[in-house]
């Protein structure tokens, strides 16, 4: 079972995104929508940065919780037939509750003064330690495939982690392997977006041309930039539609930050 729902999760963050960056264009993709077609449609919507979710939730195992990874769908981000590298983020919880969380008052860990909020009210940032955004973490395709174990590509699922609650955690013993990156906390992540990183992945930036129409995307990579011409690779994730889409879930979101939002 589910250690959180996965619409619950989706809809908070949906929230989060859609306060912090209300100028913002947010896609949530239909069951077999690919993301590679969709990621260049929103970075045609204007000067910004673009940019893909995937939502992933753990699975409550006894008193743990445990992370699997569709490795087809991740070595597709990575190595995409056509066009430039994809920004692609994982997002997913660390669970500090045993078992499958519920929406009744009692479900999680008490705070220090002996109560806590009832689980549908962690979406609210008022309410502390609780809030979402202090146990949701992000980490791009890249990082997440350094932390796998290293024959992940000859399976069909690889597992991520697997998460004690009641016992101290660092990224170092979670993980198989170290990865390069260690997972940002959402909320730092965020800041980060909106200035020049994250530094250590792909990033997508639309620019625009002399009259102000939106016209290339530079593609950034650490200290490397390539640009590639809207049309061109408009065109290109068109020829993507005709092939089969395999269907990995829903729980993925694309979205266009404008350069208003951006430092």
């Amino acid at each position: 079972m589910r250690s959180i729902p996965e619409k619950t999760l989706e809809h908070w963050t949906s929230i989060y995104l859609s306060n912090r960056f209300p100028n913002g264009a947010l896609w949530w993709p239909t069951s077999g929508e690919d993301v590679l077609v969709e990621l260049p449609r929103l970075a045609a919507t204007g000067p910004g940065k673009t940019l893909a979710l995937e939502l992933k939730t753990t699975e409550a195992v006894g008193d743990r919780h445990m992370l699997e990874i569709d490795t087809v769908q991740l070595d597709r981000y990575l190595n995409p037939n056509l066009g430039p590298l994809s920004p692609v983020y994982y997002v997913f919880p660390l669970p500090h509750w045993v078992g499958p969380l519920t929406s009744t008052s009692g479900s999680s860990p008490a705070s220090l003064g002996g109560s806590a909020p009832a689980p549908p009210e962690w979406w609210r940032r008022r309410i502390g330690r609780s809030w979402f955004g202090e146990w949701l973490y992000v980490m791009s395709a890249r990082a997440v495939s350094e932390a796998l174990p290293v024959d992940w590509r000859s399976k069909g699922r690889a597992k991520l982690f697997t998460l004690d609650p009641t016992r101290p955690t660092s990224w170092a013993t979670l993980f198989t392997r170290a990865p390069y990156s260690v997972p940002y906390l959402w909320r730092s992540f965020w800041s980060i977006v909106t200035k020049c990183g994250p530094w250590d992945s792909i990033r997508w930036r639309t620019v625009v041309d002399g009259q102000g129409r939106p016209d290339r995307v530079l593609v950034l990579d650490g200290d490397l930039e390539e640009g590639w011409h809207l049309g061109a690779l408009l065109d290109q994730r068109r020829q993507l539609v005709k092939e089969q889409v395999i269907d990995h879930g829903v729980e993925r979101a694309i979205l266009h930050i404008p350069d208003s939002a951006l430092y």
